[in-house]
């Protein structure tokens, strides 16, 4: 088949370019090595409970809003419901040692209330923070539909980093603990990620707060019906092997893992930079580049606990859950027992006809935990791997449930996927959350390469998030057709009135 563009990477990055391209015109190809695309954000249900592994909330969804915006043009809308989460409490921090909870409501004027009432000797600290993340974010390209500038997270390597930046607003350790709490949302420890990064992320929650009913899968069948009605040809269950290049320097083609081959004069890739290197001839790439892609780091692996209840949790609908232990993140740079690293717990969905009850727990560790068992396969792992999911299980429910009243008694059952789970199901090499990290000093890859035709998408180019990935295909485009263009067909699909 002939194609203009392959779109290599299925996930919400591919996706969405694979959309722009085939909007624009173009005969495109996306293809996927999973047996289904968007293996990170589907999920799975088990014993009627739908558990997102991808996908829990999002910001910039209320209507006129970035990604509501985004979701129009791709043709999504019609596909998905949104409902918001609760405003006075979408997200609450409970910190254990000292003992301290804290509920985030969104929208600025109550964020800085509410942190005013819990702070009040750092009101300038906190006016101050939002006052820049709000001035970052809104300032960002294709959320500022009228700006010009360059995307933030480009010019954020020298930082400073979120910690410098609160560092010189406050002493109070309390206060910067939750300021930073959304390095969940990232992966990235507060004094290594840029402060502008930071404010990419977290500023979309702090506008508004909204979740999709039906999560992940509900996402993903609205994105199958798009590609469906604009042509797309997927490609699942194939990896792609090599990007061909023709005599006189010119992508021709992407040979996939059964031996086919794509006949394409372009290509967009939106895995991981250290697969991308596989897949490229060996003189594509100038030394200092590829040492530059090799040298990228990536953000920290978890252990996801998937938890069935028999009823359900007071607080986590429409809400949820941070537990620290105490107000540092230490644990992103040490070997940390897991009853004093922090939990992300957010609800799981009932999906049949009986009400169920239950919520997933993230625990960020490092991928160390599972390197003795790095080269087994899903399936055919070593007794004392199941030993180390049982131990590991057993421990974090005794962990959630000393530090949370409200669950404790209520845990029917648990299941554990592991950094080797990660790994396996979502295709990230190390099995890392959020993929590469952005951290100061760290160069990500751009969108253009020096290959004419050959284009880079997804979390490494931007930001991590639903958010983040749908603006790296947006990125990766505008290099094709124009920002402006994109920018005006994104401002026809604002709402009327």
């Amino acid at each position: 088949m002939n194609y203009d563009y392959v779109v290599i990477g299925g996930g919400v990055s591919g996706m969405t370019t694979a959309l722009i391209l085939a909007k624009q015109g173009c005969r495109v190809a996306l293809v996927e090595r999973s047996k289904k695309i968007a293996p990170t954000i589907r999920g799975f249900t088990r014993g009627g409970l739908l558990f997102d592994t991808g996908f829990h909330y999002s910001g910039g969804l209320e209507t006129g809003g970035p990604l509501d915006i985004f979701f129009r043009y791709l043709g999504l809308s019609d596909g998905i419901e949104i409902y918001p989460f609760k405003d006075d409490g979408f997200d609450s921090l409970r910190c254990l040692h000292p003992q301290f909870e804290f509920h985030y409501p969104y929208g600025y004027d109550k964020l800085k209330e509410s942190f005013h009432g819990a702070f009040p000797g750092d009101k300038k600290a906190v006016d101050e923070y939002f006052r820049t993340v709000k001035k970052i974010y809104s300032s960002l390209p294709y959320v500022d539909l009228d700006t010009r500038g360059e995307p933030v997270s480009f010019s954020a390597v020298t930082g400073p980093s979120l910690q410098e930046f609160l560092d010189g607003l406050t002493d109070n350790g309390l206060l910067k603990c939750v300021l930073s709490m959304h390095c969940f949302l990232y992966g990235v420890s507060p004094g290594e990620i840029p402060f502008a990064n930071h404010a990419c992320v977290a500023g979309s929650f702090y506008a508004s707060v909204s979740g999709i009913t039906g999560g992940g899968q509900s996402l993903v069948k609205a994105f199958e019906t798009s590609l469906e009605n604009t042509g797309v040809s997927i490609y699942c269950g194939q990896a792609a092997e090599k990007i061909l290049i023709s005599g006189n320097g010119i992508i021709c083609g992407i040979r996939l893992g059964d031996g086919s081959t794509l006949s394409c004069s372009g290509c967009v890739s939106t895995i991981h930079p250290h697969q991308l290197l596989e897949i490229v001839p060996d003189h594509l790439f100038r030394p200092a580049y590829i040492n530059r892609l090799k040298d990228l780091e990536d953000t920290s692996s978890a252990c996801i606990f998937f938890v069935t209840c028999s009823t359900s949790v007071k607080g986590l609908q429409g809400s949820n859950l941070f537990i620290f232990p105490r107000p540092d993140f230490s644990f992103f740079n040490s070997d940390l027992p897991v009853e004093e690293r922090p939990l992300y717990i957010t609800a799981a969905r009932s999906n049949g006809e009986a009400e169920k009850n239950g919520f997933i727990a993230i625990c960020p560790m490092s991928d160390t935990v599972t390197q003795r068992w790095s080269d087994s396969a899903t399936g055919k792992r070593a007794a004392e791997y199941e030993l180390f999911k049982r131990e590991m299980t057993e421990r974090v429910r005794c962990f959630i449930e000393a530090s949370s009243p409200e669950i404790a008694g209520r845990i029917i059952d648990m299941e554990c996927a592991t950094p080797l789970t990660l790994r396996d199901y979502t295709n990230s090499p190390y099995g890392s959350i959020y993929g590469v990290k952005h951290r100061v000093g760290q160069y990500n890859p751009m969108p253009v390469t020096r290959l004419n035709g050959l284009y880079l998408a997804g979390q490494a180019t931007t930001a991590p998030g639903i958010i983040g990935a749908i603006m790296s295909g947006f990125i990766a485009c505008e290099n094709i057709f124009g920002r402006n263009h994109l920018q005006e067909e994104l401002k026809a699909c604002r709402p009327k009135g």
